[in-house]
């Protein structure tokens, strides 16, 4: 059994044979061109992609990792611009080697698809105009001949006019159907050489076109066999370059770049001490609250404060200290003592500050707590509300122990609260702002008992 073929599939009547050929050419050729379409753009993508990896290694730039974490990052670095290159160097094989080929092919199939198609259109075209020719050669044949036969089977007498019309008028229809006999088979022959040579070259574009078939067939399964080869040649390059970047990842140490690291940039392995606490009069450091308390003793002053001299007026009363914190007991020594219990040995000699379960005691005792400065009018009377809204602030301390006030002048203080001070006094008993009922007012206050804020 022959096997199956153009040259003897596309015959019949109507001559419909060509038209689909063609038709099957034409697809072909659209199919081609989708390819070529495609490699086209798949070569514009590979190249905007070797460009944007090539960016993207440029910009990528792990100069401040160290030790074996760098040289991975390196190597995906230089990873990167090896694949910018191989993705370029790809999208030119496919211009050069897949693309502009099947174009070329594309255009020679379309060159001969075009010139079969002419010669057998030609062909087919003078085959149907002799067809019709010879239509009406055999029509007009056939009339003659059957006008011939109708005008013989007339019977006239011979010696009649009208028989010798018949006579003549059927020597002509003969003559006419001679012609037209003549006429009809040439016209037949014609047709007949017409019909051989449209054959052959029907024939002939039958076998070009399932030659170009088979050509286009092997062309694009070989351009895409490539296509696919360089692909994959590409992929085998990422995955090679991807294990590259792998084994340099299971090379990676942590301790080994923590040491780089320290051994690089280590500022010392000492731990600096934060500010200690300075105390004022003994020049030592305590880093404890505790600490400043038990360092709040006598010794903390100066040695000898003003001799408390007072007036037999200042005797008539006596004051003690309030009760301070929990565990504070009274001071031992009095403010002012009672001239009929104490006199005045009471008050003989300096009487410094003390301490007494761990907190100091109040200053000396004041001279004279509401008595009038020396040389200054007996009338003087001390108004503890009596404050300007500008009244000048040397400084602020705070408050370390609480304390009571004993007099009117003297201002009630609590652990923690800030004290502005508008006054020192050098028997340590110095003069600041606070309130009392919600009302602004002054008042001496025992500096021990309390830590200049800085």
């Amino acid at each position: 059994m022959d096997k199956p073929s153009f040259a003897s599939s596309f015959w019949g009547d109507n001559d419909k044979g060509l038209e689909v050929l063609m038709g099957r050419m034409r697809q072909g050729k659209h199919v081609s061109e989708e390819v070529h379409a495609m490699l086209k753009e798949r070569a514009t993508i590979e190249e905007e992609y070797g460009k944007r990896l090539h960016k993207l290694a440029k910009t990528f730039s792990p100069k401040e990792e160290i030790g074996t974490l760098r040289d991975s990052l390196d190597i995906v670095k230089n990873e990167l611009e090896k694949s910018a290159k191989s993705h370029t160097d790809l999208a030119q094989e496919i211009r050069v080697k897949l693309e502009k080929p099947l174009g070329d092919f594309i255009g020679t199939q379309s060159g001969i698809r075009k010139n079969h198609n002419a010669i057998v259109e030609k062909h087919q075209k003078a085959k149907a105009a002799q067809v019709a020719a010879v239509m009406k050669s055999k029509e007009r044949y056939e009339a003659k001949c059957a006008e011939t036969t109708q005008l013989s089977q007339i019977r006239a007498d011979p010696a009649s006019k009208e028989a010798e019309k018949i006579k003549m008028k059927l020597q002509k229809v003969q003559s006419q159907a001679k012609q037209a006999d003549v006429d009809y088979v040439a016209g037949v022959e014609k047709l007949t050489e017409i019909h051989r040579r449209w054959v052959d070259d029907f024939r002939t574009a039958c076998t070009e076109c399932q030659k170009l078939e088979e050509d286009r067939f092997h062309f694009l399964r070989g351009n895409i066999w490539n296509y696919a080869n360089f692909i994959s040649g590409v992929c085998v390059s990422d995955d090679e370059a991807c294990e590259r970047v792998r084994v340099s990842l299971e090379a990676c140490d942590f301790e080994k770049d923590l040491a780089l690291f320290l051994d690089r940039n280590t500022t010392g392995s000492v731990i600096p001490q934060p500010l200690q606490y300075i105390n004022y009069y003994t020049g030592t450091q305590e880093n404890s609250l505790s600490g400043r308390r038990k360092s709040a003793t006598s010794n903390d002053l100066p040695a000898t404060l003003p001799m408390y001299n007072p007036s037999q007026d200042d005797l008539g009363s006596t004051h003690t200290l309030g009760s301070g914190p929990s565990g504070y007991n009274d001071p031992t020594t009095t403010r002012r003592d009672s001239a009929s219990s104490k006199g005045s040995a009471a008050f003989s000699g300096a009487v410094g500050p003390q301490v007494l379960n761990g907190m100091p005691q109040q200053q000396q005792q004041r001279s004279g707590s509401n008595a009038p400065p020396a040389g200054a009018d007996a009338t003087f009377q001390y108004d503890p509300y009596d404050v300007p809204e500008s009244m000048p602030v040397l400084f602020s301390v705070r408050v370390l122990y609480d304390y009571q006030a004993q007099a009117p002048e003297e201002l009630t203080i609590g652990k923690g609260q800030l004290i502005p001070v508008i006054a020192t006094h050098d028997d340590g008993w110095w003069e600041g702002l606070g309130s009392e009922g919600g009302q602004r007012r002054k008042g001496l206050f025992p500096s021990n008992f309390t830590e200049t804020v800085r």
